[in-house]
């Protein structure tokens, strides 16, 4: 029987199933489902060609003091950079920016939907099936972390400063201050890859199986079923493997592309 990918939208991707943990800004442990509400305010949308497929870019219009630190034609560049066959069928990504609420009390630097439905905010429909959203920072908001952090948290704080943030501590807290720089390096050589290679992880797992005639659901229960810490540890050496192929072969870092050079 056909598969319908509408039935991934129940928990993918939301807080049942923990997705985006390790993205987080804050100590990653504060994730939401409701966060991932996929309706936004004003738009651009631009189709791009990279490896011979169409993906949709769509570009949320910033607010309260928020910037996109990528632009669509950096994470065109580095998807052009990836293997076609980790993200056959990725065809969205989206630019979202978040409310104040959001910024506030579950700031996140992106996620992965293995399955999305992305509305305006009167209902019209933009784009659905698998997308990837990475969110607008607000680099002038410093982020606060406590000082009694587990083995992940401590990773992740030196994986923060690698990126180039500013990371001091002050008593019992630490304080992780932005640039645009850094952002974009966390969001475009790690945040993007790391997603990424939670859809490669599927795509092996599950896609490619139900195309040889398994069961979808049970597989899909299967890959959730899997510890998270399991299935983040995946997309992170992922990320990492990405990175060091790239940065090997001269293709990142690089500067900021302008949509206007890039055409």
């Amino acid at each position: 029987m056909a598969k319908n990918p509408t039935r991934r939208n129940r928990n993918i991707g939301t807080k049942k199933q923990g997705h985006g943990k390790d993205n987080s800004l804050v100590i990653p442990d504060r994730s939401d489902g409701t966060h991932w509400l996929n309706s936004i305010g004003d738009y651009e949308i631009e189709d791009r060609q990279i490896a011979g497929r169409k993906v949709r870019f769509i570009v949320e219009a910033n607010r309260i003091g928020c910037i996109h630190p990528c632009t669509v034609s950096d994470v065109a560049f580095v998807l052009s950079n990836l293997p076609q066959s980790d993200w056959a069928g990725l065809q969205t990504i989206v630019f979202r920016q978040p409310t104040r609420k959001q910024l506030t009390l579950s700031p996140v630097w992106g996620r992965l939907l293995y399955y999305a439905e992305v509305t305006t905010e009167r209902g019209k429909p933009l784009a659905n099936g698998p997308a990837i959203f990475l969110e607008a920072v607000d680099v002038s908001r410093e982020i606060t972390w406590g000082t009694s952090l587990d083995p992940d948290d401590l990773a992740e704080l030196e994986r923060l400063k690698s990126d180039g943030h500013s990371v001091q501590r002050l008593g019992r807290k630490h304080t992780i201050a932005l640039s645009r720089e850094s952002a974009r390096n966390t969001q475009l050589y790690r945040t993007l890859l790391h997603e990424v290679g939670h859809w490669f992880d599927w795509l092996s797992k599950v896609e490619e199986p139900t195309m040889e005639g398994k069961d979808f659901e049970r597989l899909e229960k299967n890959y959730f079923a899997r510890p998270k810490a399991e299935r983040e540890a995946f997309a992170h050496r992922y990320a990492d493997q990405q990175y060091s192929r790239l940065r090997d072969s001269a293709k990142i870092p690089f500067e900021l592309l302008t949509e206007t050079a890039a055409r």
